[in-house]
């Protein structure tokens, strides 16, 4: 008998994507293209779980020929994760719960027991008001029907409730033992606010009105300026210009949300427990790119420190420096770098929201475009990155090293200041995008490394 000690929730944290088709999005890989080495990734499809929708058992596990995005309609098909169940055995293995580790705890799927809860603070992060809380909970289950996760909250026109999907405890079976479940996310709708004492404004953005605008105060909210609960960059909502000079809400409500799925299995008299973290966000409208600073690298950060140390190789830091370089090309591809760099366009000064804009709104610094408006025409800039993408790969070393710029200097407005990279792009503070502690330091490894030729040893090199 192999005795259950511990429970693990694998993937610990998983992303959905809105969508508003019926049948969710099939798996697929993004890789490089051996025979296009600069070109952009290609997606692959791969093995998709098939789930029944009457008994909620999966029932193959197939590779679609042809990846879509939408359904015959138009609609986005939704990213919607699979959580599974490990367990941590008697002998310190971790694996898979089965039906055959429950038979082997004399347990079944049905003493399996789930708990989705899941929110929605956008509004109450803005009004500081508890009844602005959005908050969805399905109870404990053990069954494997759909539990619908209504957001419900006090500030609601009456029996209305905002749609964030559904959770699925999938149904093992013989050929598909493992022990999941699904997340299915909303999709992807705007939802509006009315007065209950006139009628309805019509509004073509909002396919219902949930709020309640004479108990709440969503609609027409404006935040205060100089407060310092304030998100940065702040008013990040739809609005409208309102006296002096403030953005007034409009009251809208969209169907994201992020929380905890929680697991519990009595085993031997012993409650065992564990949670993953879910999310929902919007689709991916250039799934073959990869931003330059993702969720998986302050991942890994945490979880290796932020400097690079002697267990990273020569290998692996050229691996981080081709990768931050693949992805400045793939984002530099989406962007129009002329626009974003300042430039006055068709006789417009300051034509869109740009890192000059923040600039020169949150530092009064003088408004000017951060590199010389010559130098960004979108083609010339994407053939340099590709140019020195090709340089990486034939071996020479990561000359970019010395421009990235550094945590500390997010801040700094100089002209030298404002033009490294990543350049034209904002972080989560409002100030100029830079890439995390360990990523900057192990491009910068790759770069010595290539320089010093592993003297001394083969993985610190000089520092």
């Amino acid at each position: 008998m192999t005795t259950i000690r511990e429970l693990r929730v694998l993937p610990p944290l998983a992303v959905a994507r809105l969508g508003g088709a019926a049948e969710p999005m099939d798996n697929y890989t993004a890789e490089t293209d051996p025979a296009e080495p600069l070109g952009p990734r290609r997606l692959r499809p791969a093995p998709t779980f098939r789930v029944d929708p009457g008994s909620g058992a999966i029932t193959a596990a197939d590779t679609p020929g042809v990846l879509r995005f939408t359904d015959g309609h138009g609609k986005v098909r939704p990213v919607a994760p699979f959580l599974e169940v490990w367990a941590l055995t008697e002998d310190d293995v971790l694996q898979p719960l089965t039906l055959d580790l429950l038979q082997d705890n004399d347990l079944t799927p049905e003493d399996v027991r789930w708990r989705v809860q899941v929110g929605n603070h956008k509004i109450q992060r803005r009004t500081y008001d508890d009844n602005d809380r959005i908050d969805a909970d399905t109870e404990w289950f053990s069954d494997h029907v759909s539990h619908e996760l209504m957001g419900l909250c006090a500030n609601f026109l009456d029996d209305k409730f905002l749609p964030l999907g559904h959770a699925r405890y999938l149904k093992p079976t013989p050929e598909f033992p493992g022990i999941r479940l699904r997340f299915t996310p909303a999709a992807g709708h705007v939802y509006g606010s009315a007065y209950t004492d006139r009628p309805t404004d019509p509004d073509p953005n909002v396919v219902d009105f949930l709020y309640d605008a004479t108990k709440g105060k969503w609609r027409g909210h404006a935040d205060q300026p100089g407060d310092p609960r304030l998100t940065i960059p702040a008013q990040i909502y739809a609005g409208d210009d309102g006296p002096d000079g403030a953005w007034v809400s409009r009251g809208y409500l969209d169907d994201e949300c992020d929380g905890l799925v929680h697991v519990a299995l009595e085993v031997s008299g012993r409650d065992l427990t564990a949670f993953g973290r879910i999310g929902a966000g919007p689709p991916a409208y250039a799934p073959d790119v990869i931003p330059i600073r993702t969720v998986a690298d302050e991942l890994d950060q945490a979880l290796h420190g932020p400097a690079a140390t002697d267990r990273d190789t020569l290998e692996q830091a050229r691996a981080v420096a081709e990768e931050v370089l693949r992805r400045a090309t793939e984002t530099v591809r989406l962007m129009n770098t002329e626009v974003m760099n300042g430039n006055t366009v068709d006789g417009r000064v300051d034509a869109a929201s740009t890192m000059v804009r923040q600039d020169t709104a949150d530092t009064g610094r003088l408004f000017e475009p951060i590199m010389a408006p010559s130098l960004v025409d979108s083609a010339a800039v994407l053939a340099l990155h590709r140019n020195v993408l090709a340089a990486l790969l034939s071996g020479t070393a990561p000359w970019f090293a010395d421009v990235l710029r550094d945590h500390d200097e997010v801040g700094d407005l100089t002209a030298k200041g404002r033009r490294k990279m990543p350049a034209l792009m904002r972080g989560a503070d409002g100030r100029s995008l830079a890439l995390t502690r360990r990523q900057v330091d192990l491009v910068r490894l790759a770069a010595r490394q290539a320089i010093f030729g592993q003297a001394g040893h083969e993985t610190g090199g000089p520092r």
